[in-house]
């Protein structure tokens, strides 16, 4: 394309870009009932505004579930956190695994939410020896050298996590997370 061609189009566009947004406060302003424009019914050459009825799905629901568990600062500060797939930089993600030092001991130990497990469930007979968290039965285990501790609240699994720590210590932490 020949160069006085590109200057005109860009002159073109230019101007028309301008003239749209100098019209803007000329633009009518009409007052809505409804921010929502709903589908009305014609009838002749009345229209008849569809009126919502029922029950609302969304006061149906309850709240969303936290996904990002945190101590208190008078216990623990945030050693390190990352996304549950690895992102470590600025964009935030909806569920992250978080490290965090104990003040009074310096002991690391993890907390994140286990989004692709199964619910945590109580068997049949509870054994002798059971860890609740938040009133929700939680499965202990030792992979690796590593202490963990499992529980299911409100549909979602989480999972604490220590290499110092063992199950009862772990529950009572889990136990102040909020």
């Amino acid at each position: 394309m020949p160069r006085h061609l590109e200057l005109l189009l860009t002159a073109a566009a230019t101007a028309v870009a301008l003239a749209f947004f100098l019209s803007v406060p000329y633009w009518p302003k009409q007052p809505s009932t409804n921010a929502l424009r709903l589908p009305t019914f014609e009838t002749t050459t009345v229209a008849v505004p569809v009126t919502l009825r029922g029950p609302s799905v969304l006061a149906q629901l309850g709240p969303a579930p936290e996904l990002n568990l945190a101590l208190p600062e008078d216990i623990a500060t945030v050693a390190a956190r990352r996304g549950i797939n690895g992102e470590t930089g600025l964009i935030p993600t909806a569920a992250s695994i978080t490290t965090f030092r104990l003040k009074a001991t310096g002991d690391l130990f993890s907390v994140s939410p286990v989004l692709e497990a199964e619910a945590v469930r109580p068997p049949a007979t509870l054994p002798e020896l059971t860890y609740r968290v938040h009133g929700e039965y939680a499965i202990a285990s030792v992979d690796r050298g590593v202490n963990q501790l499992r529980w299911t609240e409100n549909g979602i699994t989480y999972q604490v996590a220590s290499r110092t720590l063992d199950a009862s210590r772990l529950t009572e932490l889990a136990n102040k997370l909020r």
